[in-house]
C-alpha cells in the first residue's frame, strides 16, 4: 500500500510534458474516400458514429484526402470536397454511389440486386442507387458540391465538439480533366506524360487553379485546423524533363533547389523534388498571405520511387512549421523508413500506418502485430504522432483498437494474443476469446492470409477470394471453434459471434464460387484473344461448374455480416461485380452450347 501511494505521489510530482510522453501528440485516423465500402457511402449518422468511438478510444484528429483527377486510372476520379473552380469551369465531381462507373464497379440500380439482397438498403425517396445521400440525391455537379461539402462542414463540427481536430487535403499540380485544354503558348502551363498532364508551378495558370483549390478549403471550411497536400501516387509517369526545362522560369527554379535532393536517385526524382518544393512553396506562402490559421501538412505514399526519396531534400528547403507525414510502404505491410526519425529532430513528423490494406476489402485482415509494432517503432523514432488510414470500420476494428492503444500507451508490451483475447472478451465473452485468441493470433502473426486478393481498385475477376488449403483449414477451424461456444453466448456478444461466423464462412464461399466460375472466365479469355480453340466437352464442363456454383449462399451469408454502412458497400460491390460477371459468363456459355 505505501508504494502504491508512493508510486501516485510520483506521477503528480512529474511535469505534463513528461506525463504527456506516454501518449503522442496526434492520434489521428484517415478514413480513405473511393470505394463504397468507405466514407464514399456515409452519411452523417455514420460519421457520428464513428467520431463517437474515435473519441472512446482517445483519438484526436481526423483528416480526409480529397481525390482530383490524376494519372493512370485517376483521369477523370475527382470527389466533391474541395471544389476546384476556375474561369467560370466547374469541373464534373461526385462521391461514387452503384451507378457511377469506376474503379472497376459496373453500374447497377439497387432493385436489381440478387437474392433479396436490395431489402439491407434503405434508399432516400427517388433514388435507385447506394451511395451518400450527398451523391443519390444530386443531379447535377454543383448539388454534388453543395451536398457533398455541407456533410463535411458538419463533420469538421462534429469533430470539434469531440475535441478532435480535421485535416482537408488534396494532391498538389493534380488537376481535374477540364483544366487541361487551357495550355498558353509559351506559358508552359503542362509537360505532357505518357498518360496524363503535368501541370508547370511556375505558370501564372497552374498558380491560379492552386490558388482556387486552397481558397475554397478556407471558404468552405474556415474552422478547418490542417490542409494537407499530398504527392501523386501516379503523376510522373513518362514525364519530358527535357521539355519541362525549356520554360525560363522553372529551369531557374530547378537550378536552384535540385540541390536540395542530394539522395535522388536520378534527375527524375530531382525534378519531381523541385516540382513538390515550389508547389509547397505557394501553398505555405499563399495560406500566410490569406492570414489563415490552418497548418500545412505534407503527405504522400510510401514506396521508395515516391515521396520518401524527396523527404530529406524537402526538409532541408520547406520551412519547419510545414508538418511531413507519409502512408507506410507496401500497401502498409511494411514499416516507416528509419530515417524518419532524423527528419524528426527538425521538424514534426507522423507516420501513417494502414489498418487494411485496398487490395483485401472483401477480407478480413488481422493485423494487430503489426499496428502494435509500427506504432512503437514511431515512438522508438520520436515522432509526434500516428495516423491510421483504413477504409472498412467492422473488419479492422481489432486492428483499430490496437492502434489507439498504442498511440496512447506507448510502452506497453502485450503480446498479440493478449491483445485478441482482451478484445474477443469484450465482444464475445470469455469462452469464445479463450478459444478463438490463439487461432487468429496464429493467422495474424505468420499473416496467412496475406496473398488472397480482393483489390477493389481493379475490376473483378474470379481469381479475388482464392484460397489455398491452409487458408480453407484456418477458416474451417475458427467457425467450428466459434460455433462450439454460440449456443451459450447470448445478447450482443451472441450477435458479434454469429457475423463474426459469417465473415469467415463467407470467405470459404466466395472461393468456391470463384474456383467455379473459373473455367468459364479462362474459355471465355481465350476465345476473345483467338488462343486456342475449345471443344464442346470443356463448354459443357465450365457450364456445369458454374451451376454448381454456391452463389446465393453466399450472398445470404454476407448479408448476416452487415452491421454498418460498410458492409452494405461490400454487399453492393458483389452484386455490381461478381453478380455481373457470373451473369456474363453464364450467357456466354448458354451462346456457345446452344450452337
Amino acid at each position: 500500500m505505501i508504494r502504491k501511494i508512493q508510486y501516485i505521489f510520483i506521477l503528480l510530482c512529474l511535469p505534463v510534458s513528461l506525463l504527456a510522453q506516454e501518449k503522442f501528440n496526434i492520434r489521428g485516423v484517415l478514413p480513405w474516400h473511393n470505394f463504397l465500402s468507405g466514407p464514399t457511402g456515409w452519411n452523417l449518422e455514420d460519421y457520428r458514429d464513428y467520431l463517437d468511438e474515435c473519441q472512446q478510444y482517445g483519438i484526436n484528429f481526423i483528416g480526409f484526402h480529397n481525390y482530383t483527377g490524376g494519372g493512370e486510372r485517376y483521369a477523370t476520379y475527382v470527389e466533391p470536397m474541395i471544389k476546384i473552380e476556375y474561369k467560370d469551369i466547374l469541373p464534373q465531381a461526385c462521391f461514387d454511389n452503384s451507378l457511377t462507373a469506376r474503379w472497376g464497379y459496373l453500374p447497377m440500380k439497387v432493385k436489381d440486386y440478387v437474392f433479396g439482397t436490395d431489402r439491407v438498403f434503405s434508399l432516400p425517396e427517388g433514388a435507385e442507387a447506394f451511395g451518400s445521400d450527398a451523391s443519390v440525391t444530386s443531379s447535377t455537379p454543383r448539388e454534388h458540391y453543395e451536398k457533398s461539402q455541407t456533410l463535411m462542414r458538419d463533420v469538421l463540427s462534429m469533430a470539434h465538439e469531440r475535441g478532435i481536430r480535421m485535416a482537408m487535403g488534396f494532391e498538389f499540380g493534380v488537376i481535374p480533366p477540364e483544366y487541361f485544354s487551357l495550355n498558353v503558348a509559351g506559358d508552359c502551363f503542362y509537360w505532357p506524360g505518357e498518360s496524363n498532364m503535368i501541370p508547370n508551378p511556375k505558370s501564372q495558370i497552374a498558380i491560379e487553379i492552386h490558388y482556387a483549390a486552397l481558397d475554397n478549403v478556407l471558404e468552405t471550411y474556415p474552422d478547418i485546423d490542417y490542409v494537407w497536400l499530398w504527392l501523386n501516387e501516379h503523376s510522373f509517369m513518362g514525364v519530358n524533363i527535357e521539355k519541362a526545362l525549356e520554360n525560363t522560369s522553372f529551369a531557374e527554379a530547378y537550378n536552384a533547389g535540385q540541390g536540395y535532393f542530394k539522395e535522388a536517385a536520378d534527375s527524375a526524382a530531382r525534378f519531381v523534388g523541385v516540382w513538390a518544393l515550389e508547389y509547397m512553396k505557394l501553398t505555405s506562402d499563399y495560406l500566410k498571405s490569406k492570414g489563415s490559421d490552418a497548418k500545412v501538412i505534407l503527405g504522400g505514399w510510401g514506396g521508395g520511387h515516391q515521396l520518401p526519396s524527396l523527404l530529406n531534400g524537402l526538409d532541408r528547403a520547406l520551412p519547419k512549421d510545414v508538418i511531413f507525414s507519409c502512408l507506410n510502404p507496401d500497401l502498409g505491410k511494411s514499416p516507416q523508413p528509419e530515417f524518419l526519425s532524423d527528419i524528426a529532430k527538425n521538424r514534426t513528423v507522423w507516420a501513417v500506418p494502414w489498418l487494411e490494406g485496398d487490395h483485401q476489402l472483401w477480407h478480413f485482415q488481422p493485423r494487430v502485430e503489426m499496428m502494435r509494432d509500427h506504432v512503437k517503432l514511431a515512438a522508438k523514432q520520436n515522432l509526434d504522432g500516428v495516423i491510421a488510414i483504413h477504409w472498412r470500420t467492422e473488419e479492422p476494428r481489432f486492428n483499430f483498437r490496437t492502434f489507439a492503444h498504442f498511440a496512447s500507451n506507448k510502452t506497453d508490451n502485450k503480446t498479440v494474443e493478449q491483445l485478441y483475447e482482451e478484445y474477443l472478451t469484450e465482444d464475445m465473452g470469455n469462452k469464445a476469446a479463450k478459444l478463438l485468441a490463439p487461432l487468429l493470433a496464429q493467422m495474424d502473426i505468420k499473416q496467412i492470409q496475406w496473398n488472397v486478393p480482393s483489390p477493389e481498385f481493379y475490376a473483378f475477376t474470379p481469381e479475388w477470394g482464392l484460397l489455398d488449403d491452409q487458408n480453407v483449414k484456418l477458416r474451417e477451424s475458427l467457425i467450428r471453434t466459434a460455433e462450439q461456444v454460440l449456443k451459450k453466448t447470448e445478447g450482443s456478444q451472441r450477435d458479434n459471434l454469429q457475423r463474426f461466423i459469417a465473415m469467415f464462412r463467407f470467405e470459404l464461399l466466395l472461393g468456391e464460387v470463384d474456383k467455379a466460375m473459373m473455367p468459364a472466365f479462362i474459355l471465355k479469355k481465350n476465345d476473345r484473344q483467338g488462343v486456342a480453340a475449345s471443344s464442346f466437352e470443356e463448354y459443357e464442363e465450365a457450364y456445369r461448374s458454374l451451376m454448381a456454383a454456391p452463389v446465393k449462399d453466399m450472398f445470404e451469408t454476407y448479408m448476416q455480416r452487415v452491421h454498418s454502412r460498410g458492409e452494405l458497400g461490400v454487399l453492393s460491390s458483389l452484386n455490381q461485380r461478381l453478380w455481373r460477371e457470373y451473369n456474363d459468363l453464364k450467357s456466354y456459355l448458354e451462346t456457345k452450347l446452344k450452337r
